[in-house]
């Protein structure tokens, strides 16, 4: 059963065990799960949809009632069905049904993922965490780890998600591959990994907030900005692929747009945290000296940047980020889409998480935390990136690469930064390109301005960093740009 049917159920079980109309904060206090109250707020709008439970009152003063016992304040009406009318298999198929509108279609059966060995191990999270023996960081992890000949993800299973991820039959610009399927990309990774975090948002919802900015119920809120930030920092992988490499500037960069506008203190965002943290549901206590958390990110980042084989590389990062916990929060999502960068980088398919189960995810990686045992781990990542790759097209294809285009990147960036930075707006920008190509001695300048102007139209945040300019240099420039269209 996933999280989510789980959640359902309880909460279901709770309304209808008190009988009588109860508040979201009454749920809340009488479940013994933890559950934010956003969260709480969806699930009890799935269960009012699904004719589980029934719903009265507006604004703050809204109460949910079970329909199984009916009270004074449950008026009878031809919606309100019958106890005797509603067997368990109904029930069950509603929740199922629910399920699905909440949070997304998601495999609940390990035996999917995990080998029989794996299942055993993970039989440790029936004992509770603080009867587990505790653990701290393990720093002789990365310290006894030698790129490219200690292996994580044996030889035979890289070769064969090798010849499963590969999606050209010849040596292209890094990248290429994700932004040919960009949009795709956006919303299955956007979804994945926020759903790996808790985040109610359906992939319609999401889709929907990616492509045309629609909120889930018209308010941004975490899930909303956890989603669009997702959205900012996948297209800074994409987009800046050929100049990006492992280390620790484009990881604490990666961070911050992950994070950006989600934590307390602003200046958390990408750098390496100064205070003390504690993960739940785990004996693991992390690093907490930041001299230590500083040394050892390097340490691990610099072992990360050798390693040569993009899938063991993908999953040393997939891991040992998220063990470090080298930030304030946002560590697994950063793993989740660092881990991705190889697989951009050499246009295979992107690791996207589709339909990866929450539980079995967050186990593995917990279980490696307590023990150092990366085996079941690497059964959940060698089976979503399978997953992954029949998400998208599997068949090999040729893309037309535009010569002219990849030779004259260096010149385009050049010049956009320039319109930018001398706030350059209207007609005026069509006469900076051509004076630009008049002074450089450009061929075939007519094609060169035209991709320009279409660059520099499509041009947002996530796309400055290799032209030179501030945020706020672009902001400003933006908005003038907007104005003179």
């Amino acid at each position: 059963m996933t999280i989510i049917k789980q959640e359902l159920e309880l909460i279901k079980k709770v309304v209808d065990k008190v009988g009588k109309p109860l508040s979201r904060s009454e749920i809340q206090d009488a479940l013994h799960i933890e559950i934010n109250d956003k969260t709480l707020q969806r699930r009890l709008k799935a269960l009012v949809s699904a004719s589980l439970i029934s719903v009265s009152g507006q604004g703050s003063g809204l109460k949910y009632k079970s329909l199984i016992h009916p009270t004074e304040d449950t008026p009878k009406t031809e919606d309100t069905p019958k106890t005797e009318d509603t067997p368990k298999n109904t029930v069950l198929k509603a929740l199922n049904d629910t399920a699905v509108i909440a949070g997304g279609n998601v495999p609940t059966k390990s035996a999917i993922l995990l080998s029989q060995s794996s299942l055993s191990k993970l039989e440790l999270f029936k004992t509770p965490s603080y009867a587990r023996t505790k653990v701290s960081y393990n720093m002789s992890l990365v310290d006894n780890y030698i790129p490219n000949e200690t292996r994580y993800v044996p030889n035979d299973l890289a070769l064969r998600l090798g010849e499963l991820g590969r999606r050209f039959n010849k040596t292209l610009a890094a990248g290429t591959y994700a932004k040919d399927i960009a949009q795709r990309l956006l919303i299955d990774l956007s979804f994945n990994s926020s759903r790996l975090e808790g985040n109610t948002y359906s992939i319609l919802d999401t889709e929907k907030l990616l492509d045309v900015g629609e909120a889930a119920d018209g308010k941004y809120d975490e899930e909303t900005i956890m989603i669009l930030n997702h959205k900012e920092a996948i297209l800074f992988l994409i987009d800046n692929a050929e100049e990006l490499s492992v280390t620790p500037f484009v990881i604490r960069n990666l961070h911050q747009l992950l994070s950006q506008d989600l934590l307390s203190d602003s200046s958390a965002c990408g750098r390496v945290r100064d205070r003390e943290v504690k993960i739940s549901q785990t004996s693991y206590t992390p690093l907490n000296s930041h001299q230590q958390l500083e040394e050892a990110f390097v340490l691990m980042l610099r072992k990360a940047e050798k390693i040569e084989d993009p899938f063991e590389q993908s999953f040393f990062l997939l891991i040992h980020l998220a063990y470090l916990q080298a930030f304030e929060d946002v560590n697994k999502r950063t793993a989740r889409l660092g881990c991705n960068l190889p697989f951009i980088q050499e246009n295979l398919c992107p690791l996207s998480f589709v339909d990866v189960p929450k539980d079995d995810y967050v186990k593995s990686m917990l279980y490696f935390y307590e023990t150092g045992d990366h085996t079941p781990a690497l059964e959940v990542f060698s089976w979503a990136y399978e997953r992954s790759c029949h998400q998208y097209d599997v068949v090999e294809k040729s893309v037309g690469v535009d010569q002219f285009k990849v030779k004259s990147r260096n010149e385009r960036k050049q010049v956009l930064g320039q319109i930018i930075k001398n706030m350059t707006v209207g007609a005026d920008i069509a006469l900076s390109l051509e004076q630009f190509c008049l002074e450089q001695q450009i061929d075939n300048s007519d094609k060169f301005i035209s991709i320009a102007l279409v660059e520099l139209d499509k041009l947002h945040s996530g796309q400055i960093v290799s032209l030179g300019v501030t945020e706020g240099m672009f902001t400003t420039w933006k908005e003038k740009y907007e104005e003179n269209k």
